[in-house]
This record gives structure tokens, C-alpha cells and sequence, in this order.
């Protein structure tokens, strides 16, 4: 999972407990029963939080495979822009993929490579 959904997540599950907790602390004033009711919470806005991403996630999806199926007679004039950018978008994900690929491994050598102390 990518960390930008887990920190959505937290955050919104954080909110859920700082809602709920506040609201049972103002309406019951027993703090025990407000704890239960806040991860109550939590749990239920961190899957609202889910069901929400999974939408936007979704939406965009579809959006891009609209673009990407678009016919020739939709885009008569911009036909020959849209591959070249699209050309050019392709050659930043190799040279940015072989870019992450070299460092990883330069770094799991570095990290091979340093003495431990005994």
C-alpha cells in the first residue's frame, strides 16, 4: 500500500477518534465509555476514508482510460502533440525507473559494506 493511502488513513481515523471521543466526553462525562466510542470512531471514519480513496482512485482511472481511448477523429489536430507528449512521458518513467533502480541497489551495497561493531 502506497504511504500517502496509509497516512489518509491515520488521518482520517485520528479524526474519527477526536470526534467521537469530544462528542461522547460532552454528552455521557464518563471517559472510559468515551475511549470505546472514540475507536469506535476511528475505526468508522479510517473506512469511510477507504471507501472515499477507493472512489477518487476510481474516477480517476476512468478519466485516464477515457483519454487514452480517445478516437483520431476526436483529436484531428492534436493527435500529433498528444503522442509526442506522450512519447515524452514514457522516457521520463524509463529514465526515472532505471534512475530508482541504480540507487536502490547503490544503496543496499553501501549498507552491505558497513563494518558492525562487536
Amino acid at each position: 500500500m502506497n504511504d500517502d493511502a496509509k497516512f489518509f488513513f491515520f488521518l482520517s481515523g485520528f479524526f474519527g477518534f477526536v470526534f467521537f471521543y469530544f462528542f461522547s466526553i460532552f454528552l455521557n462525562r464518563d471517559p472510559i465509555l468515551s475511549l470505546v466510542y472514540g475507536s469506535t470512531g476511528s475505526l468508522f471514519f479510517s473506512i469511510l476514508g477507504r471507501y472515499l480513496l477507493i472512489s477518487a482512485l476510481r474516477k480517476v482511472q476512468t478519466s485516464q482510460a477515457s483519454l487514452d481511448n480517445e478516437s483520431p477523429e476526436d483529436t484531428a489536430g492534436s493527435n500529433n502533440n498528444y503522442s509526442s507528449g506522450k512519447e515524452k512521458n514514457q522516457d521520463v518513467l524509463k529514465t526515472s525507473l532505471k534512475a530508482n533502480q541504480e540507487a536502490a541497489s547503490s544503496k543496499s551495497a553501501d549498507l552491505r559494506s558497513l563494518p558492525t561493531k562487536k
